[in-house]
């Protein structure tokens, strides 16, 4: 049985996404709940595939607990207080489980994460769900680290010092030229709904305000546990407080055309292949979020790409449309609201590519936050490899003093 303290709320409607947009009362709710959750096996899965030992998390604000499913893929949860959880599920699966779940052969190098996610269900009387499990290549080149909050300086608010992080998780050296890097509109208005996705407008598609690419014209090669370092400002910013860092020795910079933020021509331009806003040539990214990023790798000419104006309109800014078939690997990276908390409806990314997101702690910013990938384990020769689960809530924490190429120990 799985303990947990009792809590009252207030009643107040709740919209919530599984399948129904529903008016929850929780007053006076103070009887302990259950849910039985079943994992619903993904399109090529043996209906005979032993599910037994997987693991499920369910999530409040106040506390996180798991599971494990028995052979049908069912687990049940007592004892829970009522009130809204995220509930998800994120397995690795290698060649040989994929033989026995499937009954199919693959390359036994490749590996498969398995995953699903509900957020903000609402558990207000004893339940039973389903929980759609999608399937996905692991990949080698992760997002990694994401720094786009800001850090207080004297005056205001300093956001030059800010990058991404890829980091190759195999253990193989792997080719990052012509490696893509879009981050997602962050209107404040979302511009295409993908989630839930089944409010999605365009399923299937994900919309870009920007587009970078890693040179292809010679090989990027990245050792294993290796790093490749994006920046809008490859300068030192060591000198302006206690968060930020010297950028010198980044791998490519988002050069500024308009010269407002400082570059170093002794390091590398990533290369801009489209942004939204013409006036803006470096890494747009959102301080505090919504700030989604993905990575992919294609052959197709991503100039016939459509460029379409937000859903409904027929001016303003335009997106570039991306086929979710493209993704490698993709961070959901939502706003986290002072009053309310992480705010579900700036997630960008489709459950198949995040199955939740993360956000840094605060709304406000100015603590120079990075949101940095685990530690799942570190190999003999000292190799750390990083978590990749396909979940965001589980893989990244939120770190304020952690240097560029370092991560933390398991």
């Amino acid at each position: 049985m799985i303990s947990k303290k009792y809590l009252s709320f207030i009643g107040y409607c709740l919209l919530f996404s599984v399948a129904l947009t529903s008016c929850v009362d929780f007053n006076d709710t103070t009887q302990p709940v259950s849910t039985t959750i079943r994992l619903e096996r993904p399109e090529d899965f043996l209906s005979t595939a032993d599910l037994s030992g997987l693991t499920v998390t369910i999530q409040s604000s106040e506390e996180t607990i798991t599971g494990v499913t028995d052979a049908s893929g069912q687990v049940v949860f007592q004892d829970l207080a009522p009130g809204v959880y995220d509930i998800s599920a994120s397995v690795h699966v290698n060649a040989e489980q994929y033989k026995k779940f499937t009954g199919k052969d693959i390359d036994p190098r490749e590996e498969y994460v398995m995953t699903g996610s509900v957020n903000q269900q609402a558990l207000a009387s004893n339940t039973s769900l389903q929980l759609p499990m999608k399937m996905s290549r692991k990949v080698s080149l992760l997002i990694s680290k994401i720094y786009s909050s800001t850090s207080k300086i004297e005056g205001g608010s300093y956001r030059i010092g800010w990058y991404i992080e890829l980091y190759n998780n195999s253990e193989e050296a792997v080719d990052a030229a012509g490696l893509y890097i879009g981050l997602l509109e962050s209107e404040s208005t979302i511009a295409y709904q993908q989630y839930p996705e089944d409010k999605a407008v365009t399923p299937g598609f994900i919309y870009l305000k920007q587009l970078f690419r890693i040179p292809a014209a010679s090989p990027v090669m990245v050792a294993p546990g290796g790093t490749l370092l994006l920046v809008n400002s490859a300068t030192d910013h060591s000198s302006q407080n206690e968060f930020e860092r010297d950028l010198r020795g980044a791998d490519f910079e988002a050069k500024d055309e308009n010269g407002k933020v400082p570059n170093n021509p002794d390091v590398p331009a990533l290369e801009l292949v489209y942004t939204t806003y013409k006036s803006i040539s470096n890494m747009n990214l959102a301080a505090g979020g919504p700030c989604s990023i993905v990575n992919f790798r294609t052959a197709e000419d991503v100039a016939t790409w459509p460029t379409v104006y937000a859903d409904g309109k027929t001016k303003g800014n335009m997106f570039l449309r991306v086929d979710v078939k493209h993704i490698l690997d993709g961070v959901d990276f939502i706003k986290n609201k002072a009053q309310t908390g992480p705010d579900i409806n700036t997630k960008r990314l489709p459950t198949s590519i995040d199955a939740s997101y993360t956000n840094v702690s605060t709304a406000s910013g100015n603590i120079g936050e990075r949101l940095v990938r685990k530690t799942l384990s570190v190999t003999a020769d000292g190799r750390k490899i990083l978590q990749d689960t396909n979940n965001s809530q589980n893989d990244f924490i939120c770190n304020d003093n952690i240097n560029p190429r370092d991560y933390l120990e398991p």
